[in-house]
């Protein structure tokens, strides 16, 4: 990986031991850490059509295919299944099960909160020092606050590897989160993303009673 994984740099620094999971169990904007959901480059964009001349009165103004608002903005499309997450059972649960269960959670919770500006539960379970976090919570702000939208987003994560124990509380997962096909409307021009797929290191640590998300380091492309 470009940037090394959290625990990994742990072992190499003499911090502590990792230790190999024995049980295999099932279990991620912009600025310098580019990942899923965030205009990464090879994005195609269109601007905003200028309204169109002839309208006539009561009928729905369109640009690409989108329905224009009072403010000239086009209007984000419903998305019927995109349901706010809950939290699993086992997620609640200081295990590399509840941790598989979390990292999960998380990445529906972060496609949701792309989808309706609120990030105020993602940011309840995102470490204070992950950088990804950050970036993610502060561009998604940032695009709703100017008007702008999502649609369309969905995470997957595979494993490639068995789940990483580090004595500090973090289990690491590596492999790779897949980004499905999606539009985001921002300054005032519509970005269309093809489906990507990212090699990541998602960390995860149980802090105060519930599993954080601490790290999620993306290999360099």
């Amino acid at each position: 990986m470009g940037i090394e994984s959290g625990a990994r740099v742990l072992a190499r620094r003499g911090v502590g031991p990792l230790v190999v999971a024995c049980v295999v169990v099932g279990l991620l904007g912009l600025a310098a850490c580019q990942g899923p959901g965030g205009g990464q480059s090879g994005d195609s964009a269109g601007s905003l059509d200028s309204a169109g001349s002839g309208v006539q009165s009561g009928e729905v103004q369109m640009s690409g295919g989108y329905v224009v608002g009072p403010n000239g903005y086009l209007l984000q499309p419903e998305d019927p299944d995109m349901v706010e997450p809950v939290l699993p059972a086992i997620a609640k649960e200081p295990s590399v099960e509840g941790a598989e269960a979390f990292i999960r959670y998380y990445l529906d919770l972060l496609a949701h909160s792309w989808y309706t500006g609120d990030t105020e539960k993602l940011e309840a379970v995102s470490g204070n020092s992950c950088k990804f976090c950050k970036n993610r919570i502060e561009t998604i702000e940032d695009v709703y606050e100017k008007g702008g939208w999502e649609h369309g987003l969905r995470y997957r994560f595979s494993k490639s590897e068995r789940p990483i124990l580090a004595n500090d509380g973090r289990v690491a997962f590596v492999g790779t989160i897949h980004a499905s096909p999606h539009v985001t409307f921002r300054d005032r021009s519509i970005r269309k993303s093809a489906y990507r797929e990212y090699d990541v290191e998602l960390q995860g640590k149980w802090i105060s009673g519930q599993w954080v998300l601490r790290a999620c380091i993306i290999e360099d492309e």
